[in-house]
C-alpha cells in the first residue's frame, strides 16, 4: 500500500539502471508474466521519469537527479497509492530540484497521495505543493493550502516582505528569528483556529474525497478509487524466485566489482607468485622446514584478510540497500541472506585455489593429490570462516569506519592463540582455553598435518647436519597431535570439520544480528 523513499539515494554501483528496474519488476509483478510485459512495463516507468536515456548505464555514473529520480522509479513498478519521500531535493541542483519535485506533482495528480518532508524550496519548488503542513519545536503552526499560508500568517501580525522568498520566510518564522516567545502563540492561536473551523466542517465520509484539515500531508489525491493497469499484475513473488533474482544480482554486483573482486584476483596470483619464488623448492627440506611452516602461516594469514577486509568494507553499504528494500516488501531476509551466502562461496573456492595451486608446487610441497586436497580444503574452510567474520562485524558495526577498525584488531587475538607463535604448553593455564575459541588454530594444525601428517616419511637433507629427518619431529616441534579421537590421522577432518561449524555458526550470528536490526528499524 506504501513506500518509503530515503534521503540518501543508497543503490548498488555496479548494477545499470535497466537492470535495477528488472529486479524490481521479478520481484513486484506475478511471475506468470512474461519477460516482454514486464519489460514494457519497465519502458514506460523510465520513459515517464526521463530515464530512458540512462538505462545501460551503471548507477556509479549517473547523476544525483537521476539517481533520485531512479529511486523513485523502483517503488513505482508496485504501483502504491501512498508515497513517502525524505527529503527528495537533497544534494540536488535547482534544475534537478525542480524536475524532482515536477515528478512528484505529476504522481500525485495522476492518483497517487505523496508525502514529503522539504526544506529550504525555492519559491517555484514551493508553489508546487497543494498542502502544507508547518511543523515548529513538534508544534503544528499551519497546514491547509499554500495560497493561504501568507494571509493566515500576515493575519497572525507575521508579513512577508516583498520579493521575499515565503519558504525562507515561514522556516524564519518557525526558527524563532521573529522571537522564541512568538511560537507558544502560533501554535496557541492555529489550535483556537481549528477547533472552530472544525465546528464548521462534516467529517469526511465514505464517498468523499475533499481535504480534510486533519491529515496532515503535503498530497492532493484527487480519486477515492484509482485502479491502474497494473493493479491485476501486482503479486509477491515467490522464495524461490526472490532467491534467484537476488543470487543473480549479488554475482553480477561481485564480478563487476573491479576493487574487490578484479582487484583480489590479481592480487591472489601477484602474491603467491611472490610468495613461490622466495620459498621456491624447501617444501621437502629438512634443515628448512621453519621457513616452510612460515611459508605455510603467512599463506593462511593472506587468505584470512583477503577474504575478511572486502567483507567489511562491502557490507555495511550493501545493509543499508537491503533494510530499505526489505522493509518495503521488496523480499523477505531469508531469501536475500542465502542469496548473499551462494552468491560468496564460490569466490571464497576459486581465490585460495589460485593462490594454493601457485605456492603449493613452486616451493615443493609433496605431490600428491590428497596431500594437496586436504591443504587446500583447509584453506577454504579458512576463507569461508573468515569473510563469515566480516559479514557479522559489518553487520553489527554502525558504520563503515567502525567497522574497519574493528576487523584487525578482532583478529590479532586469534592469530596469537593459533599456536604458530606460542606453543599450547607456554600458555598461561587460566588462558589456555582461548586456543579452543580461535579458529586460526584448527586452520593451522589442520594445514600442518596435512603438508607433515598422515606418516609422510623421512626428509631430504642435503646438508651432513639435519634439523628434521621425518614429518614425526615436524609435528612434535609444532606442538601438534595428529591423532584426534583416538583415530590415527584423523586430526586434519577434526580440524576441518569444527572450521566448518564455526562458518555455520558465524553465518547464523550474523543472520539473527540482521534481523535484529530490521526489527529495530521498524
Amino acid at each position: 500500500m506504501s513506500c518509503y523513499i530515503m534521503q540518501d539515494d543508497i543503490l548498488l554501483p555496479h548494477l545499470t539502471v535497466l537492470e535495477s528496474m528488472m529486479v524490481s519488476a521479478n520481484l513486484h509483478l506475478r511471475e506468470s508474466l512474461s519477460q516482454e510485459d514486464k519489460e514494457g512495463i519497465i519502458q514506460e516507468i523510465l520513459l515517464n521519469l526521463g530515464l530512458t536515456d540512462t538505462a545501460n548505464t551503471r548507477l556509479s555514473e549517473i547523476s544525483g537527479g537521476q539517481r533520485k529520480r531512479l529511486a523513485i522509479a523502483l517503488e513505482l513498478v508496485n504501483n502504491p497509492p501512498l508515497i513517502f519521500l525524505d527529503e527528495p531535493t537533497s544534494g540536488l541542483d535547482s534544475s534537478s530540484a525542480y524536475q524532482c519535485i515536477s515528478l512528484m506533482r505529476t504522481l500525485a495528480h495522476s492518483g497517487r497521495t505523496v508525502v514529503c518532508t522539504i526544506h529550504q524550496p525555492s519559491a517555484k519548488l514551493f508553489e508546487m505543493f497543494d498542502k502544507l503542513f508547518v511543523l515548529a519545536e513538534g508544534n503544528c503552526l499551519y497546514h491547509g493550502t499554500v495560497q493561504d499560508l501568507l494571509p493566515y500568517f500576515s493575519s497572525e501580525g507575521f508579513v512577508c516582505p516583498k520579493y521575499h522568498n515565503p519558504a525562507d520566510f515561514i522556516i524564519e518564522v518557525a526558527s524563532g528569528e521573529y522571537g522564541d516567545n512568538m511560537i507558544p502563540s502560533l501554535v496557541k492561536a492555529w489550535k483556537a483556529r481549528e477547533e472552530s473551523m472544525t465546528q464548521k466542517r462534516s467529517l469526511t465520509n465514505s464517498t468523499s474525497c475533499s481535504y480534510d484539515s486533519r491529515n496532515m500531508v503535503v498530497s492532493l489525491l484527487p480519486n477515492c478509487n484509482v485502479k491502474t493497469s497494473t493493479d491485476s499484475i501486482i503479486d509477491a513473488a515467490s522464495q524461490t524466485t526472490q532467491f534467484m533474482v537476488l543470487f543473480k544480482r549479488a554475482a553480477q554486483s561481485v564480478l563487476r566489482d573491479r576493487v574487490f573482486t578484479h582487484l583480489r584476483f590479481v592480487s591472489i596470483a601477484s602474491v603467491g607468485l611472490l610468495i613461490g619464488l622466495l620459498y621456491h623448492g624447501i617444501g621437502n627440506d629438512g634443515n628448512k622446514v621453519f621457513n616452510n611452516t612460515g611459508c605455510l602461516f603467512f599463506s593462511l594469514l593472506f587468505l584470512m584478510f583477503t577474504s575478511l577486509m572486502p567483507t567489511v568494507l562491502t557490507f555495511p553499504m550493501e545493509k543499508l540497500v537491503f533494510i530499505r528494500e526489505h522493509l518495503n516488501n521488496w523480499y523477505s531476509l531469508k531469501s536475500y541472506y542465502l542469496a548473499k551466502t551462494m552468491a560468496d562461496v564460490p569466490f571464497q573456492i576459486l581465490l585460495p585455489v589460485i593462490y594454493c595451486s601457485i605456492v603449493y608446487f613452486m616451493t615443493d610441497q609433496p605431490s600428491e593429490g590428497l596431500r594437496y586436497t586436504k591443504f587446500l580444503s583447509i584453506t577454504i574452510l579458512t576463507c569461508l570462516v573468515a569473510q563469515s567474520i566480516g559479514l557479522l562485524i559489518g553487520t553489527v558495526a554502525p558504520s563503515l569506519p567502525t567497522a574497519v577498525y574493528v576487523a584487525p584488531v578482532t583478529g590479532i587475538p586469534v592469530l596469537l592463540f593459533s599456536g604458530f607463535f606460542v606453543n599450547f604448553d607456554t600458555i598461561p593455564k587460566y588462558m589456555q582455553w582461548l586456543t579452543y575459541v580461535s579458529y586460526a588454530r584448527y586452520s593451522w594444525e589442520g594445514t600442518v598435518c596435512a603438508i607433515y601428517g598422515n606418516k609422510r616419511g623421512p626428509l631430504e637433507c642435503k646438508n651432513k647436519r639435519c634439523i628434521f629427518t621425518n614429518s614425526e619431529d615436524v609435528l612434535s616441534a609444532m606442538d601438534v597431535e595428529e591423532n584426534a579421537l583416538y583415530l590415527e590421522g584423523a586430526k586434519i577432518y577434526f580440524d576441518g570439520f569444527v572450521l566448518f561449524l564455526f562458518f555455520v555458526a558465524l553465518r547464523l550470528a550474523a543472520y539473527w544480528v540482521l534481523r535484529y536490526k530490521v526489527k529495530s528499524y521498524r
